[in-house]
């Protein structure tokens, strides 16, 4: 058996926390956005509204390191946000059956977002306590997070959709007020060692103030090397390829396939990213060593794709990008976990969501540009190659042994 007998009984309970959650989670957001375009006759402006209150949380998360990192009861305030959020998509529903104000909305899907912000930094600070803080389980359990997640958000996706196009939008309300009580419900059954469960109580004498804790964390998380380095490469890259995507229509019509295969088109990515998460547990080389590779091949299918090649090829390049990419979201959990002790990791992470937000938020103007997209395409790639040999030379010069 992988797991003792203990920690296996809770990894079925966490998953099942996170699926339920998860499910609820994503079928809100589908039948929020498709109420209020289809009810609401929702402009782009409106629409992309609810884009920034969604990005604001994470982009101010950072804010709250210190208190994260000072938490004494990982489980109990996790199961207080999942609650609140819980509420949050409840009364949000029935606003909508009901046709009621968009203000209103507005106001509980930004509390949704802020409880939800919060509640993956905690999770994050929960999972070494429950898994006896064993580097091996907890990269074990990452692996079947990870699978899990990409996995069962294609799926959910897929059915989703369907059933909103024979129009079962309040069925699928019905399912996200069913779903995140019961995995609530099985988040309170994990049963791990409490005396594990406080985070930095040296942290906790009145001498530190809320900025020195504050400053402290920030400059640990700046400087520890190759960690940083990857974070500040990966939220970049993230922000940027996440616009290439938003964008792929228009990329479509630039190199003269119908606009109507854009959804065949985003799911090859999509499938990628679900093979990369199954290939992940396999990958034992060090993360530096992966994110080069990771760079340079990425980058390189980045770039091919804007050659004039047949569609299949530039499909095949897409899918590559596409496993390469979900390999690095599995490599990339368990470089934190191995760079950051376990009473920061929660603060940490908090530092990371933002610095990820904020290129995200950033790379969106740079749409205000009006410059072709196979453009940006190729200079995603070009960036992503540079970016790969600059991580490899660091590693030249200062072996790691994350």
């Amino acid at each position: 058996m992988i797991f003792p007998k203990s920690d296996l009984k809770n990894l079925i309970q966490l998953l099942s926390g996170q699926s339920l959650l998860l499910i609820g989670n994503s079928i809100f957001n589908t039948v929020l956005l498709y109420i209020l375009a289809q009810q609401y006759n929702a402009t782009s402006s409106l629409l992309g509204l609810f884009g920034i209150i969604a990005a604001i949380p994470p982009a101010f998360i950072a804010i709250g390191a210190p208190i994260l990192g000072n938490i004494h009861n990982n489980k109990r305030i996790l199961i207080i946000l999942q609650l609140i959020a819980f509420f949050c998509i409840c009364l949000s529903g029935f606003l909508l059956l009901e046709h009621k104000s968009i203000i209103l909305i507005a106001v509980l899907y930004f509390l949704l977002n802020i409880s939800t912000t919060i509640s993956t930094s905690v999770e994050v600070g929960f999972i070494p306590v429950v898994f006896n803080e064993n580097e091996e389980e907890i990269e074990r359990s990452v692996d079947f997070q990870y699978f899990m997640s990409s996995g069962l958000t294609i799926l959910v996706d897929i059915i989703s959709s369907f059933i909103l196009l024979i129009g079962g939008s309040t069925w699928l309300l019905m399912i996200s007020f069913i779903t995140p009580p019961i995995g609530i419900i099985c988040y309170a059954l994990i049963k791990y060692n409490n005396s594990l469960d406080v985070q930095n109580p040296s942290e906790n004498n009145s001498k530190f103030t809320y900025f020195h804790q504050f400053f402290k964390q920030l400059h640990q998380f700046t400087h520890t090397m190759p960690a940083f380095l990857i974070i500040l490469f990966e939220a970049i890259l993230g922000g940027i390829s996440g616009l290439l995507f938003e964008l792929l229509p228009l990329t479509m019509k630039e190199i003269g396939v119908a606009v109507a295969f854009f959804s065949f088109v985003s799911s090859i990515q999509k499938i990628g990213d679900f093979i990369g998460g199954f290939l992940a547990p396999f990958v034992k080389w060090q993360a530096p060593v992966f994110f080069v590779c990771d760079y340079l091949i990425s980058g390189a299918c980045f770039l091919f794709i804007t050659f004039p090649l047949p569609n299949i090829i530039r499909l095949g390049l897409l899918l590559i990008a596409g496993i390469v990419m979900g390999m690095s979201g599995n490599v990339f959990e368990k470089l934190m976990y191995r760079s950051y002790n376990v009473g920061d990791i929660s603060s940490m992470h908090a530092l990371t969501t933002t610095t990820f937000a904020i290129f995200s938020v950033t790379s969106y103007f740079t749409a205000l540009i009006h410059v072709h997209t196979l453009i940006l395409w190729q200079i995603t790639g070009i960036i992503t190659i540079l970016f790969g040999i600059l991580l490899l030379i660091m590693i030249k010069l200062k072996p790691s042994n994350n």
